[in-house]
């Protein structure tokens, strides 16, 4: 509920368990007064008044200043510390006043309230435009607040979109030049948030290729601290999300956190700011290294949004919230798979580039046998593609190696019982290439620099609309033409010699291009989807997930190595999302062995797929693999559609246990990964969460053994008895189900 009070023109974003208010002060500046969780009685009329003042700030120009929490901090009220945005104006629109002499540009923007409205209506920039329905399509309220500035014609509007239920409200700017001359904004972000003074404990993920989403906490140091990208993806070295709260006050399952996620997937940054007052900024959005944002005459921008939130219960709380959001208002409903996503098998780890029709063929009599439900096939199948150095922008089947075409292989999948996806790099070019021959302008570089080339391949320049509209063309006659129901889309490598026809603005025109490709490629056959990869885990945000199904996390499928990556995603994205693979028992990337039990436990916790070579494995391994693909199915309408809880982490007993229930507590998911364990001594039973306290439940085994029985009172204080989990092996899924509820439920 958005509530405005004429008298002392204050606003009051009421939500499920939490508030937002800011109010106009007399200098027509919105000034932040609070965000955080709301009193457990407070009733829907309760709410700031904004008539007792709180706070009093210095003027601007004493030693102690610009620390006034304006909603949007621009450069012009604010020099000292970050800003929302910064923008550069080419001449002043009135007479110089007596004695002034201009210099510019003008640097200098101050913005003032002119008025408000509700709509339910509003979308953020880069918004999809597929016309896929999401989970959830009922109306959301948005906050329109209008700020002009009283010298410069340039206007901003502060948007604020509520989703109640899961005490969410995204931010976004709309910025429109009202004059006749080209205005720069040198600092661009989507919002600048505002935390109460102490929460200063930091969570966030960083790491590389093979290791994404290694979860850091640390305290925010006073000054600046900067996660960020600086790439046309979103980056293997840090997500673009965060959790704050006070030191030693939050734990997985209690405290305040506030929460934030971008969504975007170019060149993004989050910047924490303690000032020398031991006030908390955050300012999130566009990457101010080499940006360049230029408003003509008459245009608008619109930023992507900037997702924040406040959870009562921990960071559980706030990864529940932000799952939720994501499966319900961003994620697409998948017109193939309404429900659930598939178990896919992926044919690279069995062939790579060695790709024929007798062998594929082969692959996908095997995967429909063990219930695979969609058989994709990896790099290689295209053009020159014999290697890695040729072929990449040739996207027609090759004639090397399916003579007769693919629609023999399609057709064999489809009366197999499987759907047909093909892995595809759209945003790539090798120089041995026929397109690469044809426009080698076509690729980012600047004149008389080298053209540094990755994994010998060169990126396609984004900039340019012919250069989208020719990709979008190979792309659609291939979905057309073989019915391609799913992309494995890949982007693997960082930009270098950014150069573009569109130069600075390349960093969002390259997203742009991206978000565009797929939104038109789905709204044109509603029946495709995609899996966002990038090397791995290098495109993952809210605003890809907006036009994808899934997203391939890491290239590294060693299950021990995944549990801590997967740990670290599960903070803000939900399993429906995960693509996880069963591969090799001694896995190609790590070199380790592990057994298949752990393997199958790490990657059911996820969307399941199969990389391993179906064609190295015995009868009795195939029939393993169809017996735990079959206990998957069973189980997947709760781990794709459950709640999560991480009952406990490998940081703190050296064990990952988490738990799905479904909404109605009649059925969870008990999954543990054990990574070290010392003779002698004992993890506690973790007590399970979201089980009806009343109900009787049944514990089976992958086989469907019953191997307990205990109340949802007994499983939810003393958990599970400790033999169930120490049994001697590296982990364990069980299946838990109601059989009996009390007439109360």
């Amino acid at each position: 509920m958005i509530h405005f009070n004429p008298q002392t023109r204050t606003f009051n974003l009421l939500l499920h368990t939490s508030y937002y208010a800011f109010q106009v002060d007399d200098q027509e500046q919105p000034v932040h007064l609070g965000w955080g969780v709301r009193p457990d009685a407070a009733a829907a009329d309760d709410r700031l008044s904004g008539e007792t003042v709180y706070e009093q700030y210095d003027p601007p120009w004493s030693f102690i200043t610009q620390f006034r929490p304006d909603e949007l901090l621009t450069f012009g009220d604010v020099t000292s510390y970050g800003v929302t945005l910064k923008a550069s104006f080419p001449t002043l629109p009135q007479p110089l006043a007596a004695g002034e002499h201009l210099h510019l540009p003008i640097r200098d923007l101050r913005l003032r309230y002119v008025g408000y409205e509700v709509v339910t209506d509003a979308q953020p920039g880069l918004a999809p435009t597929h016309g896929l329905p999401t989970g959830v399509s009922s109306p959301r309220e948005t906050l329109r607040v209008l700020l002009r500035d009283p010298v410069q014609p340039f206007q901003a509007i502060v948007c604020y979109r509520l989703t109640p239920e899961h005490d969410i409200i995204e931010r976004w700017l709309e910025l429109e030049n009202l004059g006749r001359e080209t205005v720069t904004l040198d600092v661009c972000h989507f919002a600048s948030l505002h935390l109460p003074n102490g929460t200063t404990e930091l969570t966030y993920v960083a790491g590389t290729w093979a290791r994404e989403f290694m979860t850091a906490r640390q305290r925010l140091p006073m000054g600046t601290q900067v996660i960020e990208s600086r790439s046309v993806q979103t980056s293997h070295n840090s997500n673009p999300f965060f959790f704050l709260n006070q030191p030693g006050q939050a734990w997985e399952e209690g405290g305040t956190v506030y929460f934030g996620a971008l969504a975007y997937s170019g060149s993004w940054r989050i910047s924490f700011e303690q000032l020398p007052t031991w006030d908390i900024r955050v300012h999130g959005g566009y990457n101010p290294f080499d940006f360049h944002l230029a408003l003509t005459p008459g245009e608008r921008h619109i930023t992507p949004a900037f997702v924040t939130g406040v959870s009562n219960d921990g960071w559980g709380g706030a990864s529940r919230r932000l799952h939720a959001f994501t499966q319900e208002r961003i994620l697409p409903v998948s017109a193939a798979y309404p429900s659930w996503r598939p178990v896919l098998y992926n044919s690279w780890e069995a062939t790579y580039f060695n790709l024929s029709y007798e062998n594929q063929v082969a692959l996908a009599r095997k995967a429909a046998a063990i219930g695979v439900e969609l058989f994709c096939v990896d790099d290689g199948w295209f053009g020159g593609r014999r290697h890695d150095r040729a072929g990449l922008g040739d996207w027609v089947v090759s004639q090397d190696v399916f003579p007769n075409g693919l629609e023999q292989l399609v057709a064999e999948v489809h009366r197999l019982g499987m759907k047909f996806g093909l892995w595809v790099e759209p945003e790539m070019v090798n120089p041995d290439s026929d397109l690469y021959r044809q426009h080698p302008e076509w690729v980012l570089h600047f004149p008389s620099r080298p053209r540094t080339e990755s994994r010998n391949q060169l990126i396609l320049d984004f900039g340019r609309e012919e250069v989208i509209a020719y990709i979008f063309t190979l792309l659609d006659e291939l979905v057309t033409r073989y019915a391609v129901s799913f992309f494995k889309w890949d982007m693997n490598r960082l930009a270098t010699e950014p150069g573009s026809v569109v130069g600075q603005a390349i960093w969002r025109q390259h997203t742009a291009g991206v978000y565009s490709l797929m939104d038109r490629l789905r709204q044109k056959h509603p029946g495709l989807d995609i899996q966002s990869c990038s090397g791995g885990g290098g495109r993952i945000d809210l605003g890809i997930l907006g036009r994808t199904d899934q997203v391939w996390v890491s290239d590294n499928t060693d299950a021990f190595d995944r549990t801590r990556i997967q740990e670290g995603f599960s903070l803000t994205y939900p399993a429906r999302t995960m693509e996880a693979w069963v591969t090799h028992e001694h896995n190609h990337i790590t070199q380790r062995v592990t057994p298949l039990a752990l393997r199958f436990d790490v990657a059911m916790r996820g969307v399941l797929g199969i990389g391993a070579s179906l064609n190295e494995l015995s009868e009795a391994e195939l029939q393993q693999y169809a017996s735990y693909i079959t206990f998957y199915k069973q189980i997947r309408p709760v781990i794709q559609g459950g709640i999560l809880y991480r009952l406990q982490r490998v940081e703190e007993w050296g064990a990952s246990i988490v738990q799905y229930v479904l909404p109605d507590g009649s059925q969870a998911v008990y999954s543990l990964v054990i990574h070290q364990h010392q003779v002698g001594s004992y993890r506690p039973n973790p007590p399970l969460r979201g089980l009806q306290l009343k109900a009787n439940y049944t514990v089976t085994d992958r086989r469907g053994h019953e191997i307990h029985r205990a109340t949802g009172y007994e499983l939810m204080t003393l958990g599970l008895p400790r033999e169930l989990g120490e049994f001697g092996g590296y982990s364990r899924t069980l299946h838990i189900r109601a059989v009996t509820f009390s007439s109360s439920l």
